[in-house]
């Protein structure tokens, strides 16, 4: 539920920017509407280049990951507020250090108007209680030192948070990126035939 109302309250400012475009476009100055048919095509890119990041992520399988176990070095979850174009959020972090480890491991979530994010509430709760962790990160990113999480067990194998958390808010926005990235590209071209024609 948290997962679908940030990804609502992201969609929902996206489309208030592009609505505010297209209806600036329709005044008849070429020059304004070759401005805000390069924001269309700025925020396409965009779009585009976030949806093609998220790619490696949406493809990882289990089969891919590999286990760093230790004693908890430190585990803690916190808030930080965003403040983008006039929208505030809420950003909810966990970060997670084990010992003798050199790696950082670390999630990050927006979550829109939520007061609270209870997944990493309860994900610090645990492993201090446990004192000992089993951190998943794909085998190919074990040289990052801020890897990827795909996976946060206990010391007893208590599975906190798995890959089917991780893909859960992807499996909503990367086909809305794909949308909005042509969407905005078509528009931008549109707008480039109609005043070639002129």
């Amino acid at each position: 539920q948290t997962e679908t109302k940030s990804f609502l309250a992201s969609a929902l400012r996206l489309a208030e920017t592009l609505c505010a475009i297209l209806k600036t476009m329709n005044q008849k100055t070429k020059s304004r509407k070759n401005f805000y048919a390069n924001g269309l095509l700025g925020i396409g890119i965009g779009c585009l280049a976030f949806a093609i990041y998220m790619i490696p992520t949406l493809i990882t399988t289990e089969k891919s990951l590999v286990p760093k176990t230790g004693k908890v070095k430190s585990v803690l979850a916190f808030y930080t507020q965003v403040n983008a174009r006039g929208y505030k959020s809420l950003k909810s972090e966990l970060l997670l250090t084990l010992e003798n480890d050199k790696h950082k491991y670390k999630l990050a979530k927006n979550i829109g108007y939520s007061s609270r994010n209870e997944k990493y509430e309860l994900i610090e709760k645990k492993l201090k209680e446990s004192g000992k962790a089993t951190v998943w990160i794909n085998k190919n990113n074990q040289t990052n030192l801020e890897p990827e999480v795909f996976r946060i067990e206990t010391g007893d194998n208590t599975v906190l948070y798995d890959i089917h958390d991780v893909k859960s808010e992807l499996k909503y926005m990367f086909p809305f990126l794909l949308f909005m990235s042509f969407f905005g590209i078509g528009m931008y071209i549109r707008n480039k035939n109609l005043m070639n024609k002129k």
